[in-house]
């Protein structure tokens, strides 16, 4: 029965966004069938809600994360979703993620999953590489109307262009090291953003107006090294922060595919909501021609 449940609710999900998304391209890739898919990433792909880290590995996976609704919508003949919040570009490809349940907990280098006969990996990545949240943190004001100005802050500029720098490399290896296990893969590159608007609306997202600005510009930047790598090794970029664009966190609340500076419901501060799950899980689909 809780597969049962699951498999109807995943399917819901993805079905109400189907006339949502107008826009969006399909690209001219084909996923070979049987489809044996993988989803790799961070908290973004394990789509966690607070109680979703209890027990288990402690990666916070849930039932509602966007890997889980593709899987449901496919029916693939294989599918191994090891995301994991917390991850890094290394504990992809190299090194195992240490998590806690509250226990310290191994858990194995995610490419493991991969096999020669895989023939789709979705992979969320690179947020923790580059610890956005540290980064823009200097732009969160604590109180309303006051302007952190770090749009002007020569250390905030100076470590955003660094570690942006050096992503795309660390993306490279990442990509590199999938087409090695799984040559016959279809890869999707699922960006990043959506979190903010360009205005800000303390206390969700306590950015000013300028800051929030800045903030965007950002994530612009973050999605173009992600583009960039993606079209380097052939792999497919899907881009979330324009269709999320009215679904923030200054959104209303039924509306949001992204909690912002609070959380609400189930899901963490600056994750993705059920719903926002579905709409990645939309677009995907439709990058896939599915």
């Amino acid at each position: 029965m809780r597969f049962e449940v699951r498999t109807f609710v995943v399917g819901l999900a993805v079905s109400l966004l189907t006339g949502q998304l107008v826009g969006t391209a399909s690209a001219d890739v084909v996923v070979d069938n049987p489809v044996h898919y993988v989803a790799l990433g961070d908290s973004r792909a394990a789509g966690p809600a607070w109680l979703s880290y209890a027990g288990g590995d402690g990666c916070g996976r849930s039932d509602a994360a966007y890997p889980a609704m593709i899987a449901g919508a496919l029916h693939p003949e294989s599918f191994a979703g090891v995301a994991c919040s917390g991850a890094t570009s290394a504990h992809v490809v190299s090194t195992p993620q240490t998590t806690f349940t509250p226990l310290p907990h191994r858990v194995p280098v995610q490419i493991d999953a991969l096999r020669p006969y895989t023939t789709l990996v979705t992979l969320s990545i690179g947020g923790n590489d580059l610890n956005w949240a540290q980064l823009i943190g200097p732009c969160l004001q604590p109180v309303p109307q006051e302007d952190p100005r770090c749009r002007n802050d020569p250390a905030v500029l100076h470590a955003i262009d660094d570690r942006l720098g050096q992503l795309g490399p660390v993306l490279d290896g990442v990509l590199d090291a999938i087409a090695q296990r799984s040559p016959r893969a279809v890869v999707v590159l699922v960006g990043h953003g959506g979190y903010f608007d360009h205005q800000g609306c303390f206390p969700d997202s306590n950015l000013h107006g300028a800051d929030a600005a800045f903030v965007q510009d950002f994530f612009v930047r973050f999605d173009s090294v992600l583009r960039d790598s993606a079209g380097r090794h052939g792999a497919t970029f899907v881009d979330v922060a324009g269709p999320a664009v009215g679904h923030d966190a200054c959104a209303p609340i039924a509306e949001r595919w992204f909690t912002g500076s609070l959380t609400f419901g189930p899901t963490p501060f600056l994750h993705p909501t059920p719903l926002g799950s579905a709409a990645m899980a939309r677009l995907v689909l439709d990058a896939i021609g599915r």
